[in-house]
């Protein structure tokens, strides 16, 4: 173990040991050094036969790619907040939320990783038909939360192409989780399993403007217009690793055949220069529409098409998938009920049948936002009762039901308001209905917790009118 390493433990172990959550250190060879008795309950591992033993023998169904502090250790990773799930030594499944953090000494060398967590089981999520507390560990890999055999499929077949290093095409509406999957090709290749940390560069094509795109990605050279300077560009920041490309249909054509070349010689020049630069990256790419589509409008070069689609994976929309609706509201309601002030637990049934009888054409970026949303409007109570989604998420498909209960809607808008604008809207309604339940402005604004000058600002922004005497 490092000098420092074991000196900072000899200072905050008995610290580290009075603490309600579970926290675990390793050294630089994924021993642990320090296993506090929290997590030795919830892994049901002994303390005294953790230390001194490597972290995946304790974890019979983990590997380096799934443990976050390995990830940490081996490739500089942190991690706040996040949500992980795993199978104890007895097999039980574990939920957490944790800060995963690299140790580093005062050279600035990684020589161990600490984590922090909080079980969820211990946040007084007990809801024993919860579909996050399943008992498929699967469910959880590489970040993807999903439980269809299809998705797993997917998730088995990205694996396979991020070990074999080849050119990726992804497709999927938006909100599908096409970036995740570009990770996860990135994570499971030898690139990002190099010694140091292999970089994994991110371009949204329909961010830029057409007239940037060419320096954006290529670089410049000093005096190649007006006030340009020597400076690199996208590719070569991706050298020795991953460049994904994120709406590939937005990409100018102009730019496909630069970019052809990069892929089929290894070879580019930055603007204004003669000069050829050698760029070893592997491209991953991401759209919105299939293959097919791109081609007909002539959004996406053939030749380049068949660069980029060596490998290809097709994400179906949650609407295709919708026994993973219940897995990720849970997910998302655990990762985002801070703004609820952390009381909100589970959500009620009557909720769970609003979520499912949506059809989703934002997927699972819209569920997510949706579940902040409802967390925000949620006033009282540890259970999530009522879900605001927008008219526009309602599954009016035959043979699909409308919900089973009222959606609330923010005066008819759905959607196409800002969040906001429905906060506001939701605020304007909620002081009306309280003024026609009191009379007294005071015990309206002791039922808002506010003071009751704010509740007067709030009267006057919003232009309600009192038509009977109020006090």
């Amino acid at each position: 173990m490092d000098t420092e390493l074991a000196s900072a433990l000899a200072i905050f172990s008995q610290l580290f040991d009075a603490m309600p959550q579970p926290v675990a250190i390793i050294d630089n060879e994924g021993n642990y050094v320090y296993y506090n008795q929290e997590s030795a309950k919830i892994d049901a591992y002994p303390a005294e036969r953790a230390v001194g033993h490597p972290l995946l023998d304790i974890y019979p169904a983990m590997d380096a790619e799934s443990s976050t502090l390995l990830q940490a250790l081996h490739r500089g990773k942190r991690y706040t907040g996040a949500f992980q799930a795993f199978v104890n030594a007895q097999g039980r499944l574990v939920q957490q939320i944790h800060t995963t953090l690299p140790l580093l000494n005062r050279r600035g060398t990684i020589v161990g990783a600490v984590e922090i967590a909080r079980d969820l089981a211990d946040a007084g999520n007990d809801d024993g038909g919860s579909a996050i507390a399943s008992s498929n560990p699967e469910a959880y890999r590489h970040g993807i939360v999903s439980q269809d055999p299809a998705m797993q499929v997917l998730i088995r077949q990205a694996e396979a192409l991020g070990k074999a290093g080849v050119n990726v095409l992804v497709c999927g509406e938006t909100g599908t989780g096409k970036e995740l999957f570009a990770r996860l090709l990135h994570q499971s290749s030898q690139r990002a399993g190099a010694p140091s940390p292999s970089p994994f560069v991110v371009l949204n094509c329909a961010a830029i403007p057409e007239t940037l795109f060419e320096s954006t990605l290529f670089g410049t050279a000093r005096g190649a217009f007006t006030g340009a300077q020597e400076r690199q560009g996208l590719i070569e920041t991706a050298n020795s690793g991953t460049l994904f490309l994120d709406e590939l249909n937005s990409l100018p054509w102009s730019v496909q055949g630069k970019l052809l070349r990069v892929l089929q010689d290894g070879i580019f020049s930055r603007v204004g220069s003669n000069k050829e630069i050698q760029a070893d990256l592997r491209v991953i790419a991401a759209a919105n529409e299939t293959q097919q589509e791109m081609l007909e409008a002539r959004k996406l070069r053939p030749d380049l098409l068949y660069r980029l689609n060596i490998g290809q994976l097709s994400i179906p929309p949650l609407r295709e998938r919708r026994d993973d609706i219940p897995l990720l509201a849970e997910a998302f309601l655990h990762k985002h009920r801070g703004v609820a002030g952390g009381r909100v637990k589970r959500i009620a049934p009557t909720a769970m049948r609003q979520l499912q009888a949506c059809r989703w054409p934002g997927n699972v970026r819209m569920l997510e936002n949706v579940m902040q949303r409802s967390l925000i409007f949620c006033e009282t109570g540890d259970e999530l009762q009522a879900i605001w989604i927008g008219e526009d998420a309602a599954d009016t498909r035959p043979g699909h039901s409308a919900p089973a209960e009222p959606v609330p809607d923010t005066q008819g808008q759905g959607c196409s308001l800002s969040l906001e604008e429905q906060i506001s809207s939701y605020e304007k309604t909620l002081l009306i209905g309280l003024l026609k339940e009191h009379a007294s402005l005071s015990e309206v604004a002791r039922r808002c917790a506010i003071p009751r000058a704010t509740l007067q600002y709030k009267l006057k922004k919003h232009n309600i009118t009192l038509h009977r005497s109020a006090s």
